[in-house]
């Protein structure tokens, strides 16, 4: 238990770096320089670059999984599944920039091909609630695909340093009316009336807290 913690505990160190340096450029001496520890402590947990990616993939899908299984229970409403959603979303794009799947593409394609098989499950299940919720009447008439594309073009847009200083708007600005839009593109306005928003806004402000710590 304890080399499981200190394992999670390293990978946290080095995500922020690889938000802003291409894997290619990363000797493990520079990783184990980032993770505070030596390199000989560096290989007790990791015995290769390509193992710390693999890492930090299978945390990354574990949440995709739990974002799916959360998709499927009826005990929460469609409303709040909606917002869950678009929680995950903007968590998952902000998570890591383009250019590192880019990388794990090109350096790890067996690695990437899990995380894509991952990422096209998740959302082939988003996709049935949201059409489910149309059947219902929950939601406006949508064309899902479209709909859930619009989230990685927009949040990776807002979270690109000059946004905010071309249109004047902080990014935690940008994700709730982002928010807001998709909301009222996808929800019934009888339904809109009744929402708490407060889970969306208390998550963007947490999110932008830990994006700012580790940058």
């Amino acid at each position: 238990m304890k080399r499981l913690e200190n394992s999670q505990k390293f990978l946290t160190k080095i995500i922020p770096v690889l938000r802003t340096t291409a894997i290619s450029s990363l000797r493990m001496d520079d990783v184990a320089r980032h993770m505070d520890i030596s390199k000989a402590t560096l290989y007790k947990y990791f015995s290769s670059k390509e193992e710390i990616i693999q890492n930090i993939l299978d945390d990354y899908i574990e949440e995709i999984h739990d974002s799916r299984a959360l998709m499927k229970d009826n005990s929460i409403s469609f409303e709040r599944r909606f917002q869950i959603a678009y929680q995950h979303s903007i968590s998952h794009v902000l998570y890591l920039p383009e250019f590192f799947w880019s990388d794990v593409k090109k350096l790890y394609p067996a690695l990437y091909e899990g995380f894509a098989t991952a990422l096209r499950h998740h959302s082939e299940q988003l996709c049935h609630f949201f059409e489910e919720g149309m059947e219902r009447g929950t939601f406006n008439e949508i064309n899902p695909i479209l709909y859930m594309i619009q989230d990685e073009a927009v949040i990776r847009r807002v979270a690109e340093p000059s946004f905010s200083i071309t249109y004047d708007m902080t990014i935690r600005q940008a994700l709730y009316d982002f928010y807001v839009m998709k909301r009222n593109q996808l929800l019934n306005p009888t339904m809109i009336e009744s929402m708490d928003d407060q889970p969306v806004k208390a998550h963007i402000h947490e999110l932008i807290q830990q994006l700012s710590r580790t940058m």
